[in-house]
Parts: C-alpha cells; structure tokens; sequence
C-alpha cells in the first residue's frame, strides 16, 4: 500500500516549509500577483504566464528527480499542492477568471494552462501503465482528468489563513492516497 512514513514526513518537511520565515519564501509570481491589482488584460496575462511557467518548472523538477512514473506523479501533486498552501489567491483567481466569464482570450488561455498541464499527466500515468505500475483498465486522459479535478477542488476551497494551509496538507495526504489506491495495480 502506501507508505504511512512517507506521508507524514513529507507533511512534516511541508509544514516547516509553509510556516518559516516569509521574507525567505517569497518568490516571482507571489510578488508579482500581490504588486499588480489584476485589473488589465496584461497584469492577468502575465499572472497566467507565472502559473504556467510555474507548472512546468514543477513537472522537469519531478521528472528529473526519479523514473518512476508513480513517483513523478505523487511529487507532482505534492509540489502543486505546496504551491496552493503558499500561494492561494492565485489559483482562485484563475480559476475565477476561468469559471466566471469575462474576456473569452483569458479563458482560453487559462484553459491551455490546464491541459497542457493534463496531458503531461497524462503521459506520466500513460507511462506508468505500461510499466504496470496501474491497473491496465484505467483510462490516462481519466485519471489525469481526475488529478487535476482533485487539486482544483483543494484549492477553491483553501484561503490564506494559516489554519486552512495545515488543513489542507492534511486533506491533500488523504486525497491522494485514496487516489493512489484507485489506480496503482494491485501487486506494487
């Protein structure tokens, strides 16, 4: 099954990581999200250009640290979840300008983001599937749907304050071991 340690070590390292010091946390696309009020076209294209930016940075630091697709995966959703704790206005409000209509460009944009980010997933449990890592009757395009669904419903129901970052540590530890489960083959 899952490794019981390994969860709460990485909640461990995770909480220390949320809750130093923030002069030392702070990177490019907080600081970028909290100077710009997000008002014009080009202060939200270029939020929507740091969370891309952003998404892959995460996906060639997980892939290069491991070849296990498994392993790619749970980091990847790790790392995405560590981001939303520490920066939780920007994924509401991309998901908001997603969901909520307005400027038809913004939306596209946005969604590009996702799937590209979903089939990079996509690949990854591809990956997995034929090194039988999951369980041959699960579709990829799916459960990579299914991922991203999970850390898009983590993040909507997250705010800044800094008991929904511990809860959602602890929400996320649980999400993906049920997901993991769901997936993994039977025998790994």
């Amino acid at each position: 099954m899952f490794e019981q340690a390994y969860l709460e070590q990485w909640l461990k390292t995770t909480r220390h990581y949320l809750f130093a010091d923030r002069e030392n946390l702070v990177d490019a696309t907080e600081t970028a999200l909290l100077e710009s009020k997000l008002e014009s076209h080009g202060a939200q294209d270029r939020c929507i250009s740091r969370a891309r930016g952003s998404l892959l940075r995460l996906l060639k630091r997980t892939a290069m640290q491991d070849q296990n697709p498994l392993h790619e995966l749970e980091r990847a959703f790790y790392f995405q979840i560590s981001f939303i704790a520490r920066h939780p206005d920007i994924p509401k409000r991309l998901l908001g300008w997603l969901s909520q209509g307005g400027d038809g460009r913004i939306r596209r944009r946005i969604q590009v983001v996702i799937d590209n980010y979903e089939s990079r997933l996509c690949r990854i449990i591809d990956q997995a599937k034929h090194q039988g890592l999951i369980r041959a009757e699960i579709e990829p395009h799916t459960a990579a749907s299914f991922f991203v669904g999970i850390i898009q419903s983590l993040a909507l129901r997250m705010n800044a304050d800094l008991r929904q970052r511990e809860r959602l540590l602890r929400e996320a530890v649980e999400v993906f071991a049920l997901y993991r489960a769901g997936v993994v083959s039977p025998s790994k």
